[in-house]
């Protein structure tokens, strides 16, 4: 495995902010330090925890670049997020906006800055920094970062060779070769990138239940906008991206060679900061073809029921309907502060799944007298 950041950081086209003296005093990002890595570091350890403010002006900052097409726009509401908490993927998204603008070496600090933080999935990081080395003419950086892209996980192929970014270090020597050579390992490339998604999902441990208070368990383990041909719902009905969500890995229920089933939560965060996330699990097949999907705890509509989910280590999954009544109507009072008074059970309904994936509704048990 090749350890980049050394070699990057110490390239001179594109070379960092020197570091700062280490102080006992607090520390803030501003738009002087943004990219100096000892001062982001030090932040990121003293700013644990969500911060609403930032998540909402980095879903602003989306919507601005991605679906309104403004990456002239997006640079300050990028950085606003950063500057009220530094995260992996508020750097790579401004990286990919600066690109854009052609300010190539401000583009590379914020990639070199999401590489540290660590930034999922790696290979779409390292594939920019290609792109960005080959525009500036610097061949061997573009060549080292193209094939350490393809060593963790890039596979588009027919991007590699018809990429314009890429224009400089194809015709520079033996392209072919060393591209080949690292694609190699690479014979399903659809099933690489299937492979590096649902390994970010970790075994869950039984029995669990999705309830009210399991959202507080989510953290930070956000999944990249990079994989949402595994989560539809990150498209919206003009197939935009839908930016008035959040997506969490919850965990992987059942892996076998031909079935992987996992969780994923959903959280409205535009309409609400404490907004309970939303609960599907999906299975797919080993090409990672969605086979079946289900929603079982939480709820996508206020005038639904409230879903709470039990799983059982032996695959049953219980999930109980709920009417839940709050202090005030959280459609237009949201859940700050909304005080929950009620929450009756309506209702059950029981799930098994089945060796092929599918999630198979149980009927009712009868009564011993009918």
């Amino acid at each position: 495995m090749r350890y980049l950041f050394p070699f990057i950081a110490s390239a001179c086209l594109f070379a960092c902010t020197p570091s700062s003296k280490k102080t006992t005093t607090s520390i803030h990002l501003t738009a002087d330090n943004l990219y100096n890595k000892d001062t982001v570091l030090l932040v990121v350890h003293e700013t644990t925890g969500k911060n609403n403010d930032a998540d909402k002006l980095f879903l602003n900052a989306i919507d601005s670049y991605r679906n309104k097409k403004n990456p002239a726009g997006s640079i300050k509401l990028f950085k606003q997020s950063i500057v009220l908490k530094p995260q992996a993927k508020s750097y790579y998204e401004l990286g990919n906006a600066l690109f854009d603008m052609k300010k190539l070496k401000e583009a590379m600090q914020a990639y070199v800055i999401a590489e540290l933080l660590d930034y999922k999935p790696l290979h779409k990081v390292l594939y920019n920094m290609a792109c960005v080395y080959s525009i500036a003419g610097d061949a061997t950086s573009a060549r080292y970062c193209l094939i350490s892209a393809i060593e963790f996980g890039y596979s588009n192929v027919k991007n590699i060779y018809a990429d314009e970014d890429l224009a400089y270090l194809r015709s520079k020597g033996d392209f072919n070769n060393y591209v080949n050579a690292a694609l190699s390992g690479a014979t399903d490339p659809e099933k690489l990138q299937w492979n590096l998604f649902w390994h970010e999902f970790k075994p869950l441990e039984f029995p669990l239940v999705l309830d009210m208070k399991y959202g507080a368990n989510l953290g930070e383990d956000y999944i990249s906008y990079d994989y949402e041909r595994f989560v539809p719902e990150m498209r919206d009905g003009q197939f935009s991206r839908e930016v008035g969500s959040e997506y969490y890995h919850v965990g992987l229920v059942k892996n076998s060679d031909s079935v992987k089933t996992l969780i994923y939560a959903i959280r409205e965060v535009m309409m609400s900061e404490m907004a309970p996330p939303a609960y599907y699990i999906v299975s797919f097949d080993k090409q990672g073809k969605l086979i079946d999907k289900l929603l079982i705890a939480g709820q996508l509509k206020l005038d639904e029921p409230f879903k709470v989910a039990t799983l059982a280590e032996n695959g049953t999954i219980q999930v109980g309907l709920f009417k839940q009544v709050y202090e005030k109507d959280p459609e237009s009072a949201g859940y700050d502060d909304n005080k929950l008074l009620e929450s009756k059970e309506l209702d059950k309904e029981n799930y098994t799944i089945s060796s092929d994936g599918h999630f198979v509704k149980q009927q009712a048990l009868l009564s011993m007298n009918d």
